[in-house]
C-alpha cells in the first residue's frame, strides 16, 4: 500500500484561491519514493495526474480531502504513474535531459571516481547527520526521512565539499609546473552557473564544483585557463599565446567546453 508524506505547503497559488503541496510518496517495497507536487485549484472541477520532467503533479478541486483521499488515489492509478515516469525519463534521455530525481549512481570523470548513493531507514542515521559517506570510499548514504528538497540539497552539499578536497590541490599541482607553486595565493571552490572559473587580481582562483563532471583533459584545461589569467587579466593575444603553450590542445577544449554544460546532471545543476 502507498502512503503519501505531506511536506512543505506554499499558499496563495491563483491570486490567493489555491495551494501547492509537496509530498513524497512511499511505495512499501523499500525502494526509492517518488516526489510530487499536490495543487489545490479553485478553477479546478476535476482531478488530473500529470507526469512530466518536473516530476508527478496532482491537480485538485480545493475541496479535495488531500490527507484522506490522495493516498488511495496514487494507488489507484500507480501503475499508470510508474509507466510515466520511466517514459518521461527515457524521453529527457534521449534529449540529453534529466528529471531532477534523487540519482543512484554519480559519476566523477575528472577525479575518475564512481560513488553509489544509498537510502538508509531514519535509525541508521549518524549523530543526527543527513549524509555520510563510507569510510572505504564509493558510497554516499541518505536518510530514507529526508525530504527530496533535502536529499538533493545534501548531494549538493556533498559535491561541494568533494570539489573542495580534490580540485585545489590539481590546480596547485599544475601551478607548480608551469607558474611556480607560490604564484596561486588562495583557491576556493563554489558553485557558479555561467563560468567555470575565474581569476582575480590578488591571485585568487575560483574553481566551479561542477569541474567534477566534466573529462579530466577538459578539467586541466579550465584550470590553465586561470592560470594564464595571472599574467594575463584578459582574453588578449598574449593570453591564448600563453595558453596554448601550456595547452597545445586548447582550441579543441575550448569548443567542447562550449557544449559541456550538458554534461552536468540536473541535480547538480537546479537550485534548490
Amino acid at each position: 500500500m502507498v502512503q503519501c508524506r505531506f511536506e512543505e505547503t506554499v499558499t496563495g497559488e491563483n491570486g490567493g484561491r489555491g495551494e501547492l503541496i509537496h509530498f513524497t510518496l512511499e511505495l512499501g517495497d523499500g525502494g526509492a519514493p517518488l516526489w510530487g507536487t499536490l495543487r489545490r485549484s479553485a478553477r479546478s472541477r476535476r482531478i488530473r495526474l500529470i507526469v512530466d520532467e518536473r516530476g508527478l503533479t496532482v491537480t485538485v478541486p480545493l475541496s479535495f480531502r488531500f490527507k484522506k483521499n490522495l493516498s488511495p488515489l496514487l494507488e489507484k492509478h500507480l501503475a499508470w504513474i510508474l509507466r510515466s515516469v520511466d517514459r518521461v525519463s527515457l524521453r529527457a534521455k534521449e534529449r540529453g535531459r534529466y528529471p531532477v530525481t534523487l540519482p543512484e549512481h554519480i559519476e566523477l570523470p575528472a577525479l575518475g571516481e564512481s560513488w553509489d548513493v544509498e537510502l538508509v531507514p531514519p535509525e541508521d542515521r549518524l549523530s543526527g547527520k543527513a549524509l555520510r559517506l563510507s569510510p572505504e570510499g564509493g558510497i554516499i548514504r541518505l536518510s530514507r526521512a529526508l525530504t527530496q528538497t533535502e536529499a538533493l540539497k545534501a548531494l549538493q552539499i556533498w559535491l561541494r565539499l568533494r570539489g573542495k578536497e580534490a580540485l585545489p590541490p590539481l590546480l596547485r599541482e599544475l601551478a607548480a609546473e608551469f607558474v611556480g607553486p607560490e604564484a596561486v595565493a588562495r583557491v576556493f571552490v563554489k558553485e557558479m552557473r555561467t563560468r567555470w572559473g575565474s581569476c582575480s587580481s590578488r591571485h585568487n582562483i575560483n574553481l566551479n564544483a561542477r569541474l567534477l563532471f566534466l573529462p579530466p583533459d577538459l578539467a586541466r584545461h579550465v584550470m590553465l585557463h586561470e592560470l594564464c589569467h595571472l599574467a594575463e587579466m584578459n582574453h588578449s593575444a598574449a593570453f591564448y599565446a600563453r595558453l596554448n603553450a601550456m595547452d597545445p590542445e586548447a582550441e579543441r577544449h575550448i569548443a567542447e567546453l562550449r557544449r559541456a554544460w550538458r554534461l552536468i546532471p540536473a541535480w547538480a545543476v537546479e537550485p534548490l
